[in-house]
């Protein structure tokens, strides 16, 4: 009809999602969670605010997200974090217990959580709402169950040269793993109930390979393998369709576990919100 005003296109992702933080403690303590003073690794204050608190405060923002979900925490021990109790006084936020490994309590929390699912650490103090928005777009037109966020190592080193970060060579480059993950469809629950064998080998990138086959092995030690095939061969492994989502922001490869790191962050962060603050 002439005149007649167009529909606004449908935003695909919009509130979709349900994000799963895992905020759960290590066996034995966390030095940093100690040299902070604090119950938990998630709630050591970067710039004065603690990373569990920034990081739900990112999902929250993000247009692909429609509920967040805690695990690992318990509301006792956000007793100092007035922001989340007012969220989850609200019913916004959700809390739920972890259980032995993070591949554990995702498969668990998948019995519960209705896909797609987001998941995401509480030490990923960096992440930005446009950065989620854009993993989970790219996610949900890739076509697979699982999707594993991946940046290039060299994006990584060259914001952040003092930083070290686990890097896996390809073929086809060598990558830094982001602590992003959806789970797409039901059938995804498949894959963190395999990678519950291979979870403890996660700082020896080697070893996770090594449950792909000998011959894979052998092919990724002498870099012959590109992220897609190992990504297919996973998927072969696992029964469902895996595939990798490269991104291009370097905060998207930073998760904290250090004192050292936590300055890096809190380094970075002044300097993005002084860039922020700037431009207006």
């Amino acid at each position: 009809m002439v005149g007649a005003e167009r529909a606004a296109p449908v935003d695909p992702i919009a509130g979709r999602f349900t994000a799963l933080v895992l905020a759960g403690s290590r066996p034995g303590g966390d030095p940093l969670a100690d040299a902070a003073g604090v119950s938990h690794k998630a709630l050591a204050p970067v710039a004065g605010v603690s990373m569990l608190t920034r990081v739900v405060a990112t999902l929250r923002a993000a247009r692909a997200v429609k509920r967040v979900v805690v695990c690992g925490i318990d509301r006792q021990a956000l007793a100092s974090e007035s922001a989340l109790h007012a969220i989850l006084d609200s019913g916004r936020l959700g809390l739920i217990a972890s259980r032995a490994t993070p591949s554990a309590s995702v498969f668990s929390a998948m019995e519960e959580l209705e896909t797609p699912l987001l998941v995401a650490t509480a030490d990923h103090p960096l992440l930005t709402a446009g950065l989620v928005d854009d993993f989970c777009t790219r996610s949900a037109r890739s076509g697979a169950d699982v999707t594993v966020g991946l940046v290039p190592a060299r994006v990584v080193h060259g914001a952040f040269p003092t930083l070290r970060r686990t890097a896996v060579p390809f073929r086809d480059g060598t990558y830094c793993g982001c602590n992003l993950f959806t789970f797409l469809t039901p059938e995804a629950q498949r894959a963190p109930a395999a990678w519950m064998e291979v979870e403890q080998h996660r700082k020896r990138p080697w070893r996770m390979v090594g449950a792909l086959g000998l011959g894979t092995t052998l092919r990724f030690l002498l870099r012959r393998l590109t992220v897609d095939a190992v990504t297919d061969l996973a998927s072969d492994r696992m029964g469902v369709r895996v595939r990798p989502v490269v991104l291009t922001q370097p905060e998207a490869g930073f998760d904290v576990d250090t004192a050292a790191q936590l300055k890096v962050a809190e380094a970075f962060l002044r300097q993005r919100e002084g860039s922020s603050v700037a431009g207006r």
